[in-house]
């Protein structure tokens, strides 16, 4: 800690140095006289050479003279301006110039200074809530430089093996992770290709294809169908398999999938009551009286739900669906 404090003291003292120096440089020399006209002798004699360069232009035909009566009358008025007395307003903005720019100074100095150092440096002496902070966001961009590299060679792994399932696999997630859908959609299409019982990718496909395009609602249900002979339990599958059974007419099958849903929510929880207004608004509209017996049957119950209950009120808890999802999109009839 004594090492900090006096690596402290010092870089105050350095900087109030360097921002000494540019104040005093500035500030310097601001109302000498002599060193006033020897500014306006000096731009007066610039002035003086460009009006001989340009009248040389005009004699030797490269300049018109009009072009040159335009010169000549912009070198005057400059000339005039140089020579002019000073206004109030031009003494006041003169005068005050300096200070503005030594403030300025004293503010950018310090905050590049301490930012470079958070950035760069031993932030030790810090708080804890800021040093999680700063920790947090190199963390945050360390990882998003890694993953970028990461994808760029998966990316040419697929280039260079187009049946690469495990580098279909990872890009198809990331992707979807970072809602880039138009190539999550083409990974997983490999993926299933390559991987036809893949049950996940296949319903991660169908939940793109109509995110891309609702209208492709046909093309999603085959999707949810097949991941469905696989995993009849899958929550997402459930989903579209319903929505798309809804739309074309089919009310038994969407209320059999509604209710195979619905049986994965404990009773009277916020899920259980979503996928319940479905399933009546299903029955109602089929006419149909009670929910058409479901082949699949109820679902097995898993080990984990048995040591849940046996631990007594934790079996309240959703249980998770075959894609480990907590069953998202309550509504998919979107009504």
């Amino acid at each position: 800690m004594k090492y900090e404090v006096i690596f402290c003291v010092f870089s105050i003292l350095l900087m109030a140095a360097v921002i000494g120096l540019f104040a005093w440089r500035l500030f310097s020399g601001r109302s000498d006289p002599a060193r006033e006209w020897r500014r306006t002798a000096e731009n007066i004699e610039a002035l003086r050479d460009e009006y001989d360069r340009i009248r040389a232009a005009r004699d030797a035909g490269r300049l018109s003279e009009k072009e040159f009566a335009e010169r000549e009358e912009e070198l005057a008025l400059r000339v005039i301006d140089e020579t002019a007395p000073e206004t109030d307003e031009k003494h006041e903005m003169v005068e005050r110039f300096p200070a503005v720019t030594a403030a300025a100074v004293a503010v950018i100095i310090p905050a590049v200074a301490i930012g470079g150092y958070l950035w760069y440096g031993d932030f030790s002496a810090l708080d804890e809530r800021a040093i999680e902070q700063i920790r947090t966001t190199r963390e945050a961009a360390r990882s998003e430089k890694n993953m970028s590299e990461t994808v760029k060679s998966l990316e040419a792994a697929v280039v260079r093996d187009k049946d690469d399932l495990e580098a279909w696999e990872l890009l198809a997630d990331q992707y979807n992770a970072t809602g880039n859908l138009s190539q999550a959609q083409i990974a997983y299409e490999n993926v299933v290709r390559l991987n036809p019982k893949n049950v996940n990718a296949m319903v991660e496909l169908a939940d793109i294809t109509i995110g891309l395009d609702p209208s492709k609602l046909r093309e999603a249900e085959a999707l949810a169908e097949k991941a469905l002979a696989l995993d009849p339990w899958n929550q997402k599958a459930l989903m579209i398999g319903a929505a798309g059974a809804f739309d074309r007419g089919d009310y038994a099958l969407a209320a059999v999938y509604f209710a195979r849903l619905r049986g994965q929510f404990p009773e009277g929880s916020e899920g259980w009551r979503a996928i319940n207004g479905q399933l009546d608004m299903t029955l109602h509209a089929g006419g149909l009286k009670d929910v058409p017996l479901d082949p699949v049957g109820r679902k097995p119950e898993t080990d984990m739900a048995k040591m849940m209950k046996m631990g007594g009120g934790m079996s309240a808890a959703p249980e998770r669906g075959a894609d480990g999802t907590d069953g998202v999109g309550l509504n998919p009839l979107g009504r």
